[in-house]
């Protein structure tokens, strides 16, 4: 999919608060399910930040033109999108001071029903030696529809990942975590000084998320680093990239400090799992103990895989049915909880793959609220995530796990097998 820059746009309109002012902050009561949910417009498809110096760090995102309502005005001949990017810089989440603001108007009458992916770029007054809450809102002025991205600037710590950017042989941002064996990439760091990073590569395997029910200790991983190397800068930039081989390989450019930019290599086809060795994985929610041993023992893993859904749905139309639903969520799963392992691995990718996108997210400092049911109906189902501090990603949240969840979870999973 081509990137392209957003330069069609006819009226740019930006203001900034000043330093110190105080509004009532609504990220705390706002509903952020919509960050998970791929029928929700307007949709961020990219979102990054990168510091490019002590005080300034510039918001870069990506976003397609499908995802906005066009409308054919009165006295006009071409459709028109009108749509906005706002944004309030925050100390954190509790805090109801805001550091800079800023409204960015925008129009479209050229890529009407166009799926090509635009960027967009703007800067931020963030300071040195602190960290942030930028909340952000992508607003449809059509149709008045609005998806709020709350999004952590890490300036206290001076080596992670927002001290980088990921470019493609186009010199478009690459806004995964991860990349494709066929991706060429350079990163660029605002810092002119470094002559190279060094890199250490891990090849660390990670089981699926264990049931919400499970009171058991998570396992501890003791991650031992298969390779180390280094890439050369020059001017704040490496030669172009590319990886064949699966793992992560994180880029740092101080030896002495754990955080740096970890870039993901997945399976080939990652988000999506087309290859057949690789569909048993994400069925282990499904399956008994019994059943997935015996599914990838199986010498035709693929055979196997159609027989489960066969037999789960009772007839071809409904088991093709059922494999594309449950594994299109895995795909969501996947785009949209990346973190050190897959998403669909991880204990939010293994409630959405279960339960579905959540009716409400609400998320404070480090923590995540996931909703099911009816505000103000008796049955409700909350899950609470929290943020842990991991070396390798932002993106790494651990379910807080009841003995409760064992009923519903264990319904949503007879539900899927009827």
């Amino acid at each position: 999919m081509k990137r392209i820059n957003a330069v069609i746009f006819l009226l740019l309109f930006l203001w900034i608060i000043p330093n110190g002012c105080r509004v009532r902050n609504q990220i705390l009561v706002t509903n952020l399910s919509g960050m998970y949910n791929p029928q929700s417009n307007p949709e961020l498809s990219g979102l990054r930040v990168f510091h490019e110096s002590d005080s300034v760090s510039r918001v870069y995102l990506g976003y397609q033109p499908s995802c906005l309502l066009y409308l054919l005005k009165p006295g006009s001949n071409y459709h028109t999108a009108e749509y906005k990017f706002s944004y309030n810089l925050l100390p954190d989440y509790e805090s109801n001071t805001v550091i800079d603001s800023g409204t960015f108007l925008l129009y479209d009458s050229l890529y009407y029903q166009n799926y090509l992916q635009l960027s967009y770029n703007f800067p931020i007054k963030a300071g040195l030696g602190q960290n942030y809450l930028l909340d952000l809102k992508f607003t449809d002025l059509n149709s008045g529809e609005e998806q709020v991205y709350p999004v952590q600037v890490i300036k206290q710590n001076p080596e992670n990942a927002q001290h980088y950017l990921v470019v493609d042989e186009n010199d478009e941002i690459v806004f995964q975590d991860w990349i494709s064996w066929k991706t060429r990439f350079r990163i660029i760091t605002s810092n002119l000084m470094a002559k190279q990073l060094h890199v250490k590569y891990y090849t660390d395997s990670f089981p699926a998320a264990r049931p919400p029910f499970s009171m058991e200790h998570p396992p501890v991983y003791q991650l031992k680093v298969t390779e180390e190397f280094t890439v050369s800068l020059e001017n704040g930039s490496t030669p172009f990239l590319q990886y064949g081989r699966e793992g992560f390989f994180q880029f740092s450019a101080d030896t002495t400090l754990k955080n740096g930019l970890t870039i993901f290599r997945f399976h080939d086809d990652y988000p999506q799992i087309t290859e057949a060795s690789l569909l048993p994985g994400p069925m282990r929610y499904l399956t008994t103990n019994e059943e997935f041993t015996k599914l990838i023992r199986q010498n035709d893993i693929k055979s196997a895989v159609d027989h489960f859904w066969l037999s789960t749905a009772g007839n071809e139309n409904r088991s093709l049915e059922l494999f594309k639903h449950y594994f299109g969520r895995v795909e969501a799963a996947n785009r949209y909880f990346p973190s050190y392992k897959e998403g669909w691995k991880t204990d939010r990718g293994m409630i959405y793959i279960i339960f579905g996108p959540p009716k409400e997210v609400f998320r404070r400092t480090n923590v995540e609220t996931w909703v099911y049911g009816e505000p103000g109906k008796r049955v409700i189902l909350r899950f609470d995530f929290i943020r842990n501090n991991n070396p390798f990603t932002f993106n790494d949240w651990e379910l807080v796990r009841l003995p409760e969840y064992k009923n519903p979870y264990y319904i949503a999973v007879d539900y899927w097998r009827r």
